[in-house]
């Protein structure tokens, strides 16, 4: 039950994580122009014809299509051939977007290259030398933009586009009124910019691909059912451990220790609460080598039930060595002010001493200290703090 619910827990870890794309993103863009249709005869610009500037919001409503809101300026000046004339027109539109590099699946064969394509309409207006009132305009664009990720916020943008205007009543050059009805003039831009997505995701719609995820979740997975099962293996090896076969509450690893070194406890009651046969020097050095410690978890003064254990030795020894008197010592870890922790480690040496005389230990046999931080162990290491949250013993 134990390793399902570490699964559970690390695959729903997965699932906050699997957030899955930017929606939002903005540009900036300029570039040339050249308009084709439009002109008084014997006007023209250059081929092609500077300046072409314009930017925009992008929102996705997937990976494929999306909208954008955009604005732009395109200045006119006169070719060589052409006598002078100097004009603009400020614009914006909104356009429906297609990413293509989505649709078509570019992503089976690159990661970087993207292509969208769009369509739009939008306003603006005509200015110029020879344009005595600003003249309102309203057309049509369609473009496509080719794209290379530079990164996963940033991608340059190549876009070539043509304009339709309608409405128009005067010349690009000003000096005529325009002749022809609904879409009277023509205009291409091509542009280079960049684009940066904003979010809190990796990646932006454009480059979000559902295989491409798929396979990252899988391989996220399989790392955290790896690592649910290493866990499970830990945990199962720190349990057993912990097991207390006899029932004295000394735990197997320790009691095989104690075993080794000074005599079996192979007579010990099953019923017994801890070792009793320790009336001597076996007893008094496992206590002073610090093989006997009770340990804590981060911030707390509650000893772990796993070592309490310990207590029961320490009460068994004082019982059986009346004339023996023990200093409980506490410990905290490094984390933390030291005020605190001197405080915190002072609280734990007290809750042995308490727990001691709990045990039916005289408290005149009893002292306690705390001594703040550890600091022989490693401060970076879970582990190694973990052991640094204790309480020891010295006999007197």
């Amino acid at each position: 039950m134990r390793k399902q619910i570490l699964a559970l827990t690390a695959l729903v870890a997965l699932g906050a994580n699997a957030q899955e794309y930017n929606k939002w993103s903005v540009d900036v863009n300029f570039g040339v122009n050249k308009p084709t249709v439009g002109f008084t005869s014997g006007y023209s610009t250059k081929t092609p014809s500077f300046w072409t500037l314009n930017g925009g919001v992008r929102y996705m409503f997937n990976n494929k299509f999306g909208l954008r809101l955009g604005g732009g300026y395109d200045k006119f000046v006169e070719g060589k051939k052409s006598p002078e004339f100097n004009s603009n027109i400020w614009n914006v539109n909104l356009q429906g977007v297609a990413n293509l590099g989505r649709v078509l699946s570019f992503e089976d064969w690159t990661r970087d290259l993207g292509l969208l394509a769009h369509a739009g309409v939008g306003i603006g207006q005509l200015k110029g030398d020879y344009i005595p009132k600003a003249d309102n305009i309203g057309f049509v664009t369609a473009g496509l933009t080719p794209q290379i990720r530079l990164s996963n916020r940033v991608s340059l943008l190549v876009d070539g586009s043509v304009y339709f205007y309608a409405r128009q009543n005067r010349t690009f050059d000003g000096l005529s009124a325009t002749n022809r009805r609904g879409f009277q003039t023509l205009n291409f831009t091509g542009t280079v910019g960049l684009q940066v997505a904003l979010g809190k995701n990796l990646v932006h719609a454009d480059w979000y691909s559902q295989a491409a995820a798929d396979g990252q979740l899988a391989e996220r997975v399989a790392k955290a059912e790896n690592s649910v099962a290493e866990l499970a293996k830990r945990l199962d090896n720190k349990e057993d451990k912990m097991v207390d076969t006899n029932g004295n509450r000394v735990p197997d690893e320790v009691e095989n220790y104690i075993n080794e070194k000074y005599g079996s406890l192979a007579n010990q009651s099953s019923g017994s609460s801890a070792p009793t046969n320790y009336t001597g020097e076996s007893a008094r050095e496992l206590i002073e080598k610090g093989y006997i410690n009770v340990y804590f978890d981060f911030n707390s003064s509650e000893p772990q039930k796993s070592s309490l254990w310990a207590v029961d030795f320490v009460a068994n020894y004082l019982k059986q060595n009346s004339g023996a008197s023990v200093k409980a010592i506490g410990y905290a870890d490094e984390k933390g002010s030291a005020d605190y922790n001197q405080k915190l480690s002072n609280r734990r040496a007290e809750v042995i001493k308490k727990l001691l005389v709990d045990r039916g230990i005289n408290a005149s046999q009893l002292s306690f200290e705390g001594r703040g931080e550890d600091k022989t162990v490693n401060a970076n290491s879970a582990n190694a703090r973990q052991l640094a949250r204790r309480v020891t013993f010295e006999i007197k």
